[in-house]
């Protein structure tokens, strides 16, 4: 049995669906946030946290080219985000990691930064790539100006406007985001060096504040750029300011991530997973303020995918697609309201029902009603922090005999038996990290350079090559005979044996294989973050917007419900 941080998530991870489901591609690539993501929790714990934000610097001219800091008083410790920015021409912004420039680059620095760090950090951030970090330096982050919505915001709040929702996206944001790294990355302070009681100590907590904070920076910019062109610009209506997102695009390289790092991937694949199953045991009454909210949560989100209207989403269905798919949800939830039978069938748990009813009709369906039912019930959101300091190593056990390890192989990967490795598609894709781009890349067998440098993200080929050499050899021999005889599967040996006591560690897919699609490990990771509006630009990539409809530092402040902003639709009529 899979033991979890906490005695109850322990006996969750008992009622909660298996890796057979949980680990599918089709379950991993229709993702959605849940108010357990991580952008999600950052904010929640800021408000519970009383964590007070102001700009303590702002030092731009007309243009928005200075800079700007951002101190936060973590009630008692201190951070503060600084951001130097610019305005680079429009033909050298893009996505990509191998950028040479951008608008605005950023680092969250522990502590109050002095004349002399500042210096400092100007000399390196601006640089990014051919910069060095200090040791105060947790986060480094970048960013370019939306070459679409920048200038339009900037002038609508000039003219003493507020912008028009026919004339912004629906994934709209004001700075578009490339990166935020951490965790060593060029000197950057190392996560274990943060602290385990330090409210930055829960993975990705540093990086979802600095992109918040980077996020109010962005709407801070274009109210100063709209004042410095007229004397009578207006600010953002605060509807705006919360539609408003931080763009972002993500590529290959998070698909390596998570196959190499296995634990963190059962860590992640869980806290989706056990409120899940918490929340179907739930006994709510067709008259409860639970199901008003199930009830409301779901007109909600049909207004927002109904208005998914100005990008693609391909290979997945469109916004417009799902708000007519949510009608059939919605009918059933209203009809428990109003009678206690869902589909005509009287019901003891309504959540598990209307779970099961979306299952049937499609999976991106059941994902957002699943994202709903979780948003729910609060009490959970303490032991899922748990779930994320987690073990990420592995450690051989040479004193292992075969026939336990095959053993274990048969229990946990019985699915890699749906792979046929003797077809040439397959094997047709390699990984390797590119010199020229910067990040990983795939590809093709026996034409692309590169291969010396294979990453070993084929888990599927090397157990099946590991199970058919195990075959030959006797069960009493021990794990270190064997490697010292087949020294080439120690590393697939090792990952099996740490691997064995957890649920949800190895996706089920081969990236070696032809028609893999890489889009499905992407969208799972940038749901975790709590990402939306999945725009796919290839196979390979694709651009979302993290904090749209978030709280701004002003609610916080002021108090206002902080976790009421999931499937927030975009303003309507604001002026």
């Amino acid at each position: 049995m899979t033991l979890r941080p906490t005695e109850y998530l322990t006996t969750l991870q008992g009622d909660a669906r298996g890796a057979e489901i949980a680990m599918d591609p089709g379950e991993l690539g229709t993702s959605r946030q849940t108010r357990h993501s991580f952008s999600r929790s950052l904010i929640r714990h800021a408000a519970s946290g009383n964590w007070r934000v102001s700009k303590r610097v702002w030092d731009l001219d007309p243009e928005g080219v200075g800079h700007a800091i951002y101190h936060v008083d973590m009630n008692g410790p201190v951070v503060e985000l600084v951001v130097f920015s610019h305005v680079i021409a429009g033909d050298m912004r893009n996505d990509r990691v191998i950028a040479q420039d951008w608008d605005v680059t950023a680092t969250l620095v522990e502590g109050t930064v002095s004349n002399e760090d500042l210096a400092f950090l100007f000399r390196h951030v601006t640089k990014q790539e051919d910069g060095r970090a200090d040791h105060l330096s947790l986060i480094w982050g970048r960013a370019n100006r939306s070459q679409r919505f920048f200038n339009y915001v900037v002038d609508c709040l000039a003219s003493g406007s507020q912008p028009q929702s026919d004339s912004v996206s629906d994934a709209a944001y004001i700075l578009r985001s490339t990166a935020f790294y951490g965790n060593g990355k060029w000197g950057l302070r190392d996560f274990d060096g943060i602290g385990a009681d330090h409210p930055l100590g829960v993975p990705y907590r540093a990086q979802m504040l600095a992109a918040w904070l980077l996020r109010e920076f962005s709407a801070d910019l274009a109210e100063h750029c709209a004042r410095s062109k007229s004397d009578s610009a207006i600010a953002l209506d605060r509807q705006w300011r919360r539609y408003l997102g931080l763009g972002n695009a993500t590529g290959l390289g998070m698909v390596p991530y998570v196959i190499r790092h296995p634990q963190v991937l059962d860590a992640w694949v869980a806290l989706g997973e056990l409120p899940l199953a918490h929340v179907l045991t739930q006994a709510w009454g067709s008259n409860s303020h639970q199901w008003a909210r199930v009830c409301a949560l779901l007109e909600r989100a049909r207004t927002y995918f109904s208005q998914k209207t100005s990008f693609t989403s391909d290979p997945y269905p469109a916004g417009p697609e799902l708000a007519e798919m949510l009608n059939e949800a919605i009918a059933w939830a209203q009809e428990y309201q109003a009678s206690g039978t869902l589909a005509g069938v009287a019901v003891s748990e309504a959540a598990r029902a209307l779970h099961s009813l979306a299952a049937q009709r499609s999976i991106e369906l059941r994902q957002i009603v699943d994202s709903v039912l979780v948003e729910i019930d609060s009490s959970l959101d303490d032991d899922m922090e748990k779930l994320l300091r987690c073990t990420d190593r592995t450690r051989l056990e040479p004193a292992m005999s075969l026939g336990q390890l095959r053993r274990i192989m048969e229990s946990n990967y019985d699915w890699v038996d749906s792979f046929d490795f003797g077809v040439s598609a397959e094997t047709a894709k390699f990984w390797f990290y590119s010199r020229n781009n910067q990040e990983p890349r795939r590809g093709i067998r026996g034409k692309d350079k590169g291969l010396i440098t294979e990453h070993p993200v084929g888990i599927a080929k090397d157990v099946a090559q590991l199970m058919r050499d195990v075959g030959l050899c006797s069960p009493e021999w021990s794990v270190g005979e064997f490697l010292s005889l087949n020294p080439e599967h120690w590393g697939v040996v090792e990952r099996i044996q740490s691997l064995a006591g957890l649920e949800y560690t190895e996706a089920r897919v081969n990236p070696l294989a032809d028609d893999f699609l890489p889009l499905d490990l992407q969208r799972f990771q940038l749901a975790v973050y709590g990402m939306e509006n999945f725009n796919p630009q290839s196979t390979d990539w694709l651009r979302v917007t993290l904090y749209a409809g978030a709280p701004t530092v002003e609610d916080v402040h002021e108090g206002i419900p902080v976790d009421d902003w999931l499937f927030l639709p975009r303003p309507e009529g604001v002026k």
